[in-house]
């Protein structure tokens, strides 16, 4: 089956499918509809897409109405303070279904995001029909059920609303594929120019993954129809081709490229350490073929196809015209067995097997090849079919013995369907078989879906929020405690207290965009990496490379330090009790109690105010380098923030340096005693934990103590050993021997051994995951190391400070360590009390004394003037970026790291006057290389044009 260019007249082909894809949509996104709920989901559609969409189109209408005005560079809505063309080129900027809200009113925009996730989807059913009717073979109905299959599938079930952008590569491949082949047979480069540019300026991640899904296409076509011909030519010409679009793309490859690399995930562990997959994944990986319902994304193996793709597979490998598709389903298969090839794939990252999207267009071209063939089935090869269907069945079953995964159901039912169809039709003549097979897909896919969506097991609308809730939420986040707050004249930061602010349906609130207050907490795929670096030093558990700060757990000095003037909490809520220290009660809702009269289910939501807040910049006149810090705790670390900066060697010459002595009273070793639940003093050096029921005491000495204490529990040097999988289930199986609390009757051995076996085979046993879990009066601290399945959320964790909260009197007797799964630990740990009197209220006195005065915000400008007595250094928690650029008293200075993360200046004694601008780092030199890119298109393009000319003469 070959690719042809020649102009085809289809009738009704793009109609049929328009009216296909209605009754599909119905189903899909009707599901959502009927059990009340958006398609909005609570995680990064509700915190990233609809909020970046709504603030993206002010941004638009605002250059749109003032053209020549500078345009937003940098945001103080982006957590800290971001670039916003990182942001936005990531998300927005190369999607062309986002200027469609240019037609709709800012009211109208929670329903216009919603229908753009319908039209991409519809239009990625476009670009499949374009691609399928290169090849004339095929009949409409089998380019019908070829694109059924191709866009209700698993992965764009999930990924289509979830993350809207992610349905761009079902458009763009197709079209990639196509005009890869057009040069391939000797046609013009320009269509594929162009189809380059658009993948380029799309989102430059999956413009990676599509860059290399084309070279493996071109590798494998030449290997198999061109390499008898002289390939040379064509080579040249699409090598020329990709440069030219990279450099004409380079506008917003060059800062997109430079924002990756100093993002928080440029230093991730290659695979997340996996040489292979956990033993689940490889069970689960022959039912992902057809499991249209799977939301177990094992690794991002999204497959979910039709249960007629298996049919289609099948068919492909008994043929003998087909050797592309033959190569790319075994590659395929190999790349799915490790971890290395998604890990490839995902920027050497994380082992994701998003590639898998690039899958689907040979998948649903094999089932339009075997819907076209239908009834060109040998006998021979329908008893393959039979005994291949035997054959995977068995190892469903086999795998089901394991999982149990319901979700099967449907799959496997159409799965015999298609086979007693397909036989029928081979040993009958039934007439319109296509169409009575594009009848069974459509139902399929459609099933698949309602299963996939439907509010019960564990349906996907369970994620999404519910209808008009999304308003709700924006205009009732705090019950309007915060509409008198501005910072027109004052700027200032606020938080909440950690994983108080619980709205339902499990959305959590890790962005604020559009309030007009600006925020501690963000959550994007880009964040700036010198403050992840900066929460790593400081030890922050809430770390994580999408969510770099949360709300730095609480802890009292760093929300003073990133000028967290509000804090917002609801009472009966987790950590109610945590309030750090300087924050008093300035506002509150009425309380409204619960019917019942249930104390504990009262709601009321309280504004506390923070008279210790850090200014954004001010001057420090000593220093501190990471010579003398190096072996400080993380709490010393945080305690010197209020006494001075961190700076390197070279900026601190000829300045003070602080008195370290001084720590050592302002930051208070507690002693301990580990005390294990068994009775016994243990040592966490050397710590086995056996019992799963096992917890262990810190008895606390709190002699000597002043009152004001934050108390810390600081740990590092984590390292765990797990059980075996054998010793596991062993240690299992004897606690239930020696449990007689069920009755004699209770000890079924043998069903006790198959379900420990399943358990910790389904969990990855063993794995590298733990949690450490410090108990006190006020609630519980964690330090979790996630699964190596987390992908871009794993991380490796060795250390963490637990915030355990103020105690205005003693701090408690005994706090509760619990280790969550059993094994080898090994750590050190420490209690450390930070006291709040009046050292501190005199160092945070001095640093709002010595602030930066007059300061105006302009667009990607801060201004201000300041007096120093003393030479030193003006720091800040502007997140250091080198598109900072610095003039003080008119002549640009160097821009220097402070405190390892925010921009900084180094000042003499004297009065000065302070301009801080913000240019996006690599837009210049993206703009020039995009000029080059242009002129040589232009000029190449007239070049040929005079060939073609010359050669008409």
């Amino acid at each position: 089956m070959q690719f042809s260019f020649e102009k085809q007249k289809r009738r009704h082909l793009y109609l049929g499918y328009s009216l296909l894809f209605l009754i599909a949509a119905l189903f899909v996104y009707g599901t959502y509809y009927i059990t009340g709920h958006a398609l909005i989901w609570h995680l990064d559609g509700a915190n990233q897409h609809l909020p970046l969409l709504q603030h993206y189109q002010k941004v638009l209408k605002a250059f749109l109405s003032h053209p020549f005005k500078p345009l937003e560079q940098w945001s103080w809505h982006l957590g800290l303070g971001g670039d916003t063309f990182s942001v936005y080129s990531y998300y927005l900027i190369g999607d062309v279904f986002t200027y469609l809200v240019l037609f709709f009113k800012q009211s109208q925009l929670v329903w216009a995001y919603q229908l753009l996730i319908m039209m991409r989807l519809y239009f990625a059913g476009i670009a499949f029909i374009y691609f399928a009717r290169h090849f004339n073979q095929l009949s409409t109905k089998a380019i019908w059920c070829g694109t059924l299959v191709y866009l209700f599938n698993a992965y764009l079930l999930y990924s289509n609303v979830a993350q809207p952008f992610f349905t761009l590569p079902f458009i763009i491949f197709p079209v990639i594929i196509v005009q890869l082949e057009r040069v391939l047979q000797g046609g013009s480069a320009w269509p594929l120019y162009l189809a380059f540019c658009w993948m380029l300026i799309s989102n430059y991640y999956f413009a990676y993954v599509m860059g290399l899904g084309a070279m493996i296409f071109v590798v494998v076509r030449f290997l198999v129809y061109y390499r008898h011909e002289k390939f040379i030519d064509k080579l040249m010409k699409l090598g020329q081709t990709t440069i030219l679009a990279l450099l004409t793309s380079a506008v917003m490859l060059v800062p997109e490229i430079y924002a990756t690399l100093n993002s928080t995930r440029s230093a991730s562990q290659f695979a997340n350490g996996l040489k292979v997959y956990p033993l689940y994944y490889y069970l689960a990986l022959p039912s992902q073929l057809i499991n249209g319902g799977n939301r177990d994304f094992y690794f991002w193996s999204a497959l979910g196809f039709c249960s007629l793709a298996f049919f289609a597979l099948v068919y492909i490998f008994l043929q003998k015209n087909y050797p592309l598709l033959k190569i790319i389903f075994a590659l395929s298969l190999a790349m799915l067995l490790l971890p290395a090839f998604g890990a490839i794939f995902n920027g050497f990252m994380a082992p994701s097997n998003r590639w898998t999207l690039m899958l689907c267009l040979p998948v649903s071209l094999a089932c339009a090849i075997l819907v076209q063939n239908l009834q060109k089935i040998t006998p021979k090869e329908l008893k393959v079919f039979t005994a291949s269907l035997l054959g995977y069945l068995a190892v469903i079953a086999l795998t089901y013995y394991f999982q149990s995964d319901e979700r099967l159901f449907i799959p496997v039912i159409f799965l015999i369907i298609f086979w007693a169809v397909i036989y029928i039709i081979n040993t009958s003549q039934v007439k319109n078989a296509s169409g009575i097979l594009l009848t069974i897909v459509l139902a399929n896919v459609c099933l698949n879906a309602v299963y996939f969506e439907a509010p019960y097991n564990g349906g996907y609308s369970n994620e999404m929020l519910d209808l008009g809730s999304y308003q709700r939420l924006t205009k009732r986040r705090y019950d309007g405690l915060e509409k008198d707050l501005s910072t027109q004249k004052d700027f200032f930061r606020v938080s909440t207290l950690s994983q108080n602010y619980f709205f339902g349906s499990d959305y959590h609130m890790y962005n604020a965009l559009n309030d007009p207050q600006y925020y501690l907490n963000s959550y994007y795929s880009l964040q700036n990496k010198y403050v992840g670096n900066f929460s790593l030093i400081m030890q922050n558990t809430q770390y994580e490379s999408n969510i770099p700060l949360g709300q730095v757990s609480d802890r009292t000095i760093l929300n003073d330090f990133f000028g967290v003037k509000y804090l917002f909490m609801r009472i009966n809520q987790p950590n109610a009790k945590k309030i750090p220290y300087g924050f008093s009660l300035d506002k509150m809702t009425q309380q409204q109690a619960d019917p019942n009269g249930k104390a504990s289910l009262a709601v009321q939501t309280r504004r506390y105010r923070n008279q210790n807040t850090f200014p954004l910049l001010y001057f420090q006149d000593k220093v501190i380098t990471q010579k003398e810090s190096r072996y400080w705790t993380a709490s010393q670390k945080e305690r010197a923030l209020a006494k001075g900066v961190y700076v390197n060697r070279k900026a601190a010459l000829g300045l003070e340096r602080i008195d370290q002595t001084q720590l050592k009273t302002q930051v208070i070793r507690v002693p301990y005693q580990l005390i294990s639940s068994r009775g016994n003093q243990v040592s966490s050096f050397d710590l086995e934990k056996a019992d799963k029921n096992e917890t262990y005491q810190l008895v606390l000495d709190r002699s000597k103590l002043p009152k004001n204490c934050e108390l810390h529990v600081e740990i590092k040097g984590i390292k765990y050993t797990p059980y075996t999988l054998k010793k596991q289930v062993e240690i299992e199986q004897k606690a239930l021997t020696n449990d007689l609390s069920q009755g004699i009757l209770a000890q079924n051995t043998r069903l006790a051994y198959y379900k420990y076996l399943r358990y910790h085979i389904l969990q990855g046993t063993p794995d590298i995951s733990y949690t450490l879990t410090v108990t006190s009066p006020y609630g519980s601290e964690k330090i979790k190391q996630p699964d190596q399945s987390a992908l871009s959320f794993y991380k490796q964790v060795s250390d963490g400070t637990l915030n355990l909260g103020i105690f205005k009197q003693k701090i408690p007797n005994t706090l509760t360590l619990t280790l969550s799964k059993l094994g080898h630990y090994q750590f050190s740990l420490e209690v450390i009390a930070l006291p709040f009197g009046r050292d501190y209220q005199k160092d945070v006195s001095q640093i709002q004394n010595h602030r930066l005065k007059e300061v105006k915000f302009t667009t990607n400008k801060v201004q201000g003037k300041i007096t120093t007595e003393h030479p030193g250094i003006l720091t800040s928690t502007i997140p250091y970026s080198k598109g900072w650029e610095a003039w003080v008293d008119g002549k640009k200075v160097a821009v220097l790291k402070t405190n390892h993360a925010f921009v900084g200046l180094k000042l003499t004694k004297g009065k000065h006057k302070i301009a801080l601008h913000y240019r996006v780092y690599g837009l210049d030199l993206g703009k020039k290389l995009t000029l080059l890119g242009l002129t040589l298109a232009l000029v190449l393009c007239m070049f040929e044009y005079w060939l073609k000319k010359r050669a008409a003469s």
